[in-house]
């Protein structure tokens, strides 16, 4: 992970990622009181829109500081916030933690799958990641295909992996090594890249 970025901006056909802003709260918080969206995720949601602004504003400082790398996903073609995307890197600096939400009116369109392909592709590519990997709650087919769509593989199953609305939750855990992108996603590179570290990284 690079010591903070200035910028980040990927663009595919269906999605753009760029960084994460304070001023996202107001639509990050409309599209997360959606049950259908906080019942796939570990976390609750936000109690509030300020709290959301104010995790957001935090996020924006870890960014620059090379410490998270959140993002905000939009339409290709229009803006504003339809989802979140992470790139973390917790235990390990070349192990990409990776984890994304993504609002009810835009599933099962193609987004979240292309939104995966352009983090991984900043994983490998950029921050020199040798693996991607995530956790997907075992009810939640969809995620799980988003993720095998681009190549990765289920390593097993995290038996009450999460405590979840009075019930503990299991959880498939899946990884991407870096020999196994190169070897089906090298090619892939987005319409449009600007990626801007901080100054003098």
């Amino acid at each position: 992970m690079p010591a903070g970025f200035e910028h980040i901006e990927l663009v595919g056909d269906k999605v753009r990622l760029r960084p994460i802003r304070a001023s996202d709260a107001v639509d990050a918080y409309r599209l997360l009181t959606d049950d259908a969206v906080l019942a796939n995720l570990a976390w609750d949601g936000p109690a509030s829109e300020a709290e959301i602004a104010d995790t957001y504003a935090r996020w924006e400082t870890e960014f620059r500081a090379g410490e998270h790398c959140a993002l905000a996903i939009e339409l290709a073609d229009k803006p504003g916030m339809v989802g979140c995307i992470n790139a973390r890197f917790p235990r390990h600096p070349r192990q990409a933690d990776i984890g994304y939400w993504l609002g009810v009116p835009h599933w099962n369109q193609g987004c979240m799958t292309e939104a995966v392909r352009l983090v991984c592709y900043l994983s490998f590519k950029h921050l020199d990641a040798a693996r991607a990997y995530a956790t997907v709650f075992t009810r939640n087919m969809a995620s799980r295909k988003v993720l095998e769509k681009n190549g990765f593989s289920v390593d097993g199953t995290l038996r009450h992996h999460v405590f979840k609305r009075g019930e503990f939750v299991d959880s498939w855990f899946l990884t991407l090594l870096r020999p196994e992108w190169e070897t089906g996603w090298e090619w892939f590179s987005p319409r449009l890249e600007n990626i801007v570290f901080a100054r003098g990284k």
